[in-house]
């Protein structure tokens, strides 16, 4: 098998072929970037089985070629609401598996209109298969199996935890497109389904989630394909809100950069660049003042790095159902990301993805499949017994 990955020389691409490469099925891995250099690089850390191609992706006929010697397509090239849906309209066309890791909502709607010409040319793609979205929706549909009626599915992604910490640590010398895409998902408005229609809400608007055993904290709304893939999936829900866990002082900077981009004062690159560049420095500094002061006020409780939340009823009671990930492959965004996309893989040559059409990772993984191939990749995990072993294990 001949894997084409677009991308593939970025970290999330990167850390997919660290696992695809050991897949035995695969033969070949064309690893296409704009940047031959850093094709080469990646080819160089991936070993004999990577190959690097130069490709620009906008060179339709370019594009198509490269498409055409493959068997399968992974494509890990973002901003996604830039490029998304050119690669997959070109990967249908070819009648070639696909699989992306797609975090922006925008494209994943026009996706997801592809349905019936994937379905016409036999091709099989899963948009959003990384960590949120991905992860966060098999963890949603494994909350919603336990209710006998579902109001609202919740998916959530922790940037108060070791993951943000480690990311915002990390030096950056230019913007990358995961700042791009945050920056994208913070401004204007952002769509979400409401009984199976389309609505659209303000982001980073606060929302009260009561977490079963730990509590309530508040959480904030980002423009995410779960809002729109959930939604539109399962009808009855009033919404399916895609919330961040935000630490106060990465709030009130993300929600000055928001405002001076609604305002034209930023770009959304130039805002990225401002998180790129560390320019954030001087809030993070603050954030240990803020912790101090503001954290006397109002306590607030440790959330897991993703989860999923369904409320609802069960037997005629209201209850509320809690579905997280006790463990990840490492505290790094890449891993976290492309890992997920590397096991959609896996389970597609494993003939348990096999539906042609456009499809979000609900509605054509089974998560008990996708987390029983995902828990190798993943550090030993500590499952506790009792809430204070779970508040221990957030910390650790």
């Amino acid at each position: 098998m001949h894997v084409l990955a677009i991308g593939g020389a970025g970290v999330m691409g990167r850390a997919a072929l660290y696992a695809v490469r050991d897949f035995p099925e695969v033969d070949q891995i064309t690893i296409a970037d704009i940047n031959l250099s850093a094709a080469n690089s990646a080819a160089k850390d991936i070993g004999t089985k990577a190959v690097p191609m130069k490709l620009d992706i906008m060179d339709e006929e370019a594009l198509a070629r490269a498409i055409g010697t493959a068997d399968v397509v992974l494509n890990t090239s973002g901003p996604f609401f830039r490029f998304g849906l050119h690669v997959l309209k070109a990967t249908i066309a070819a009648g070639r598996p696909y699989f992306d890791i797609c975090d922006d909502a925008e494209p994943t709607l026009d996706m997801l209109k592809l349905d019936h010409q994937a379905r016409e040319s036999g091709t099989v793609a899963v948009v959003g298969i990384g960590a949120s979205p991905g992860i966060t929706n098999l963890l949603a549909v494994k909350a919603y199996r336990e209710l006998d009626s579902v109001d609202r599915l919740i998916t959530g992604w922790n940037v108060d935890g070791k993951i943000a910490e480690e990311e915002f640590k990390q030096k950056k010398e230019q913007t990358p497109a995961a700042f791009v895409h945050w920056l994208e998902q913070l401004t204007g408005s952002i769509p979400v389904f409401s009984h199976g229609k389309p609505q659209y809400r303000k982001p980073l608007e606060p929302v009260l989630v009561n977490y079963p055993g730990l509590g309530k904290r508040k959480l904030y709304r980002v423009g995410h394909p779960e809002a729109i893939t959930l939604g539109y999936n399962f009808t009855e829900l009033t919404e399916a809100p895609n919330l961040m866990v935000l630490g106060t002082e990465v709030r009130i900077f993300l929600e000055s950069l928001a405002k001076k981009v609604d305002k034209g004062e930023l770009t959304v690159d130039e805002a990225a660049d401002c998180l790129a560049q560390q320019r954030v420095a001087g809030i993070i500094s603050l954030g240990g003042f803020l912790r101090i002061f503001l954290g006397k006020l109002q306590r607030q409780i440790d959330l897991p790095e993703a989860f999923a939340l369904a409320e609802g009823h069960k037997n005629g009671k209201p209850s509320t159902v809690a579905c997280a990930v006790m463990s990840l492959p490492t505290f790094d965004l890449g891993a976290c990301t492309g890992i997920p996309m590397a096991v959609a893989l896996r389970l597609y040559l494993d003939k348990k993805i096999s539906q042609p059409g456009v499809h979000a990772p609900e509605t054509i993984i089974d998560p008990d499949d996708f987390f029983k191939a995902f828990l190798p990749y993943c550090r030993v995990p500590f499952i506790p017994t009792s809430i204070e072993e779970l508040l221990e294990v957030r910390r650790s």
